[in-house]
Parts: structure tokens; sequence; C-alpha cells
């Protein structure tokens, strides 16, 4: 059985990683999806650009993904709110999108912390 703190020793970015990470391949999967073929590889592909180095838990790509995401959550809530028949699920894609912001974020500010209280 294991331990109770065991839970724990696990450090905080790698759940924030984890959720990015999902919250990254729903979005871009989901996105390529709903648009179609040609039209959703090219609205994804900035996505797919960044998920190697997301893979490699790098906090540059983190970063610069960050950024990348309020373009999506911003096209995404205008779309929400012209096309009524596609309020719902362009609203859902604009929080998921938001969701792995907020992951990013917590993931490079963990990490640092990590970093540093591993070098003092």
């Amino acid at each position: 059985m294991m331990p109770a703190n065991a839970a724990m020793k696990t450090p905080l970015s790698r759940w924030a990683w984890w959720c990015a990470l999902i919250s990254h391949i729903l979005l871009a999967g989901g996105l390529w999806y709903w648009a179609g073929a040609l039209s959703g590889f090219l609205l994804t592909l900035p996505l797919w650009a960044a998920l190697p180095g997301l893979i490699k838990r790098s906090t540059y790509t983190g970063g610069w993904t960050t950024l990348l995401l309020v373009f999506y959550v911003a096209v995404l809530l205008a779309e929400a709110f012209t096309v009524p028949a596609r309020r719902q699920l362009a609203a859902n894609f604009s929080e998921l999108a938001m969701v792995e912001f907020v992951a990013l974020v917590l993931f490079i500010r963990f990490t640092a912390r990590e970093r540093r209280s591993a070098q003092a």
C-alpha cells in the first residue's frame, strides 16, 4: 500500500504539466475535428508545433504557448457570440483553452519555484 505522503512527493509542476498537456491535445484534436480536414489542420498547426516542446516539459515552449492561447480564446469567444449555431461548442473550446492557459502559467511558476528550492 502506498504511504499517505507519497502523493505529496509529486511536484506540483508535474500536475500542472499533465493538465496542460491533456487540455492541449484535446483542444488541438477537437478544433481539427470541428473545422474539418484542411482548414482544421491550418487552424491547429501552431498548436501542433508546440506539442513536442510541451511533451519535453520546456518552460520556454509553455511561455510562448500561453501567448498563442490568448489568440485562440479570443477567436473562439468571438465565434461563440457571432454564430448562434456554434455558440455552445465554441464556448466549450474557449473554456478548454483557458484551462490550458492557467495550467501552463502554473506549470511555469511551479517549475521555477522547484528549481529555486533545489538550488538552495
